[in-house]
């Protein structure tokens, strides 16, 4: 059950497609995002926020709207992202969000974004171009007993006997086994962490703590 490699950021760099990516966005079921922001939502973090793989802004939003004493740096690769969610920013959240071009995986994009209470991304895990070293980036910008949520999909053994070449199943052929992600988290030292199956059983959460 090997995994295949998955990459979108010339997908992204296009301003078109970026734009049909923000569409999508927002009508996307809820079911995709639900788990996730129930339970930041229940966790209540105090103080700062950093979003990586924003895309659009579509969750930053909501996270920000949920949290009404949280700042929000959302960061991500695309420029083309970036200039459509500043475009789409809800002119409230205007003093809470702010948006930025960045890398996790190279942690000279990200340097002088600080240090945050919580870092939280959603299905970008599989498209990092290194997760392992991404992971390590975003741990070493966590504050002390700060929180780094990666919430993704998961990839299951029975999608290989399905002939199917969409996108959807594309993605979570690119996904990583609970088992990958351990040894991953090991071999940079983080020994806090906790890995969970959500319904449905091809998605996961990833909660490591400093």
């Amino acid at each position: 059950m090997k995994r295949i490699v998955e990459s979108h950021q010339d997908y992204f760099h296009d301003i078109e497609n970026a734009n049909n990516y923000l569409n999508d966005a927002k009508n996307a079921s809820k079911a995709k995002f639900n788990n996730f922001l129930s339970s930041i939502k229940k966790m209540d973090i105090k103080g700062k926020y950093l979003e990586i793989g924003s895309g659009p802004g579509i969750i930053t939003q909501v996270v920000a709207t949920q949290h009404p004493h949280a700042k929000i740096i959302a960061n991500d690769i695309s420029p083309e992202m970036i200039n459509l969610a500043q475009l789409d920013l809800d002119e409230n959240l205007k003093t809470r969000i702010k948006y930025k071009v960045g890398d996790a995986c190279d942690i000279n994009s990200l340097k002088d974004l600080g240090k945050f209470d919580l870092i939280y991304s959603t299905f970008t895990l599989h498209h990092w171009d290194n997760a392992e070293l991404a992971i390590k980036n975003l741990y070493s910008m966590l504050n002390d007993n700060g929180l780094l949520y990666i919430h993704d999909l998961k990839r299951v053994i029975w999608l290989y006997y399905i002939k199917s070449q969409s996108g959807f199943f594309n993605s979570i052929r690119a996904a990583y086994r609970p088992d990958e992600i351990k040894t991953m988290l090991n071999r940079i030292g983080i020994k806090n962490f906790k890995i969970r199956t959500i319904f449905p059983f091809f998605m996961q959460s990833i909660l490591i703590r400093k």
